[in-house]
């Protein structure tokens, strides 16, 4: 089981350090293709993030019960604490949508400002999220699988999460949106949102109002978790790791090819969570971890590993803290030379990084130096003993 946790820890590390690279270039406009999301339809490494995540939790949840199961802990403990940890990841979410709060950050807010502003940004709040998503899919998968302890009726379970999706999605049930459409304009996804959260309260960035972290489009996302911990049970089986790992790597490979075969019939698309997506990430998910495991357990090649390790100790802080040094770094202002106000970031990458390395080396430069960072914040928690955990 060690040997497995550290692949896991390995796993989780590498995830965070990717995600902290494609989160945090220089400059939006000059990053290199495999940083940036699919438009659309299709998947790039970036997306791979995300449901890699979700994943992990799914693993780690089962090597968590498993443990506390145990060690004599009952059911309805459990339950306590997946619906207490579930409201405070999503809690976390929201805190950071609603960050800073309009409170004044730079001279312009500071000059406009009221004390009124302060409850109006509620107003606007996005209600969804990364955080909100993964607290959802933890709190669902969670009690799906304590409620239902037999393996069939959790397959029965996401097979209901799968039925309800794809039936929102392909039956005409509005005229003008869903019908089978997985299209921005007019996907069942966005039709829900806007009906039930309302536009002031969805991602904006799309050019219109969709979030790619919305309510139906959580419901197969609850499926990626569920088959990390599916993952998870089968690592607690007492046989043979490198069968463990054979087995796996065949699953991997099936899962995967099932998933581009059925984007015949419905595109792979990360901001829909299509179930072909599902069934792709699981693949290459799968594959990872049992390459991860094959060249620490198996082969013994662990020298590089402690960097991953010390990335995947801390998530939530690298999550929640790069999230709000990166708004704060974006909002607040700075005055140039002659006179030109930016943000502190674009000032930091025009007048650093682009004279160093050029306009798009420059911007990949700035988020590998904010990898570095944060992996010597990390480092410091870990060799203290720090670890923040919900």
């Amino acid at each position: 089981m060690k040997g497995r946790m550290i692949s896991l820890d390995v796993f989780r590390g590498l995830t965070v350090g990717l995600m902290i690279l494609v989160n945090n270039p220089g400059s939006w406009s000059h990053i290199y293709g495999p940083l940036r999301h699919a438009k659309w339809h299709g998947w790039t490494p970036t997306d791979l993030v995300f449901p890699f995540f979700l994943f992990i939790v799914g693993v780690a949840m089962a090597l968590s019960f498993g443990k506390r199961m145990e060690a004599g802990a009952d059911i309805p403990a459990l339950k306590k604490k997946v619906w207490s940890r579930g409201a405070i990841i999503i809690g976390l979410g929201l805190f950071l949508n609603a960050f800073p709060f309009n409170i004044p950050v730079n001279a312009q807010m500071a000059a406009n400002f009221e004390f009124m502003d302060i409850p109006r940004r509620f107003l606007t709040i996005r209600y969804w999220g990364v955080l909100q998503r993964i607290g959802f899919a933890y709190l669902i998968g969670g009690l799906i699988i304590l409620y239902l302890p037999r393996t069939r009726d959790r397959i029965m379970a996401v097979g209901v999460l799968v039925l309800i999706y794809e039936f929102f999605m392909r039956v005409p049930l509005v005229d003008g949106w869903g019908a089978g459409s997985f299209e921005l304009q007019d996907n069942f996804v966005r039709y829900m949102d806007i009906l039930i959260f309302g536009e002031a309260h969805l991602y904006g960035g799309t050019g219109m109002p969709f979030d790619p972290e919305g309510f139906l489009s959580s419901l197969p996302a609850v499926v990626t978790l569920i088959s990390g911990f599916w993952l998870g049970e089968y690592l607690r089986r007492p046989i043979d790791h490198q069968e463990k790992l054979t087995n796996l790597s065949v699953i991997g490979i099936i899962l995967f090819f099932m998933g581009s075969l059925l984007s015949l019939i419905e595109p792979v698309n990360k901001q829909l969570w299509t179930v072909s997506y599902v069934l792709v990430m699981d693949g290459l998910a799968i594959l990872v971890i049992v390459f991860s495991s094959f060249m620490i357990d198996i082969k013994k090649l662990d020298f590089w590993i402690k960097p991953a390790i010390v990335f995947g100790s801390n998530a939530l802080v690298v999550f929640v803290g790069s999230g709000i040094i990166g708004r704060l770094m974006y909002m607040m202002k700075t005055t140039d030379a002659e006179g030109n106000i930016s943000s502190i970031k674009h000032a930091i990458y025009s007048g650093f990084f682009v004279p160093l390395a050029g306009d798009l080396n420059g911007s990949l430069l700035f988020a590998l130096t904010n990898i570095l960072m944060w992996l010597a914040i990390l480092w410091y928690l870990y060799y203290k003993k720090i670890f923040v955990k919900i």
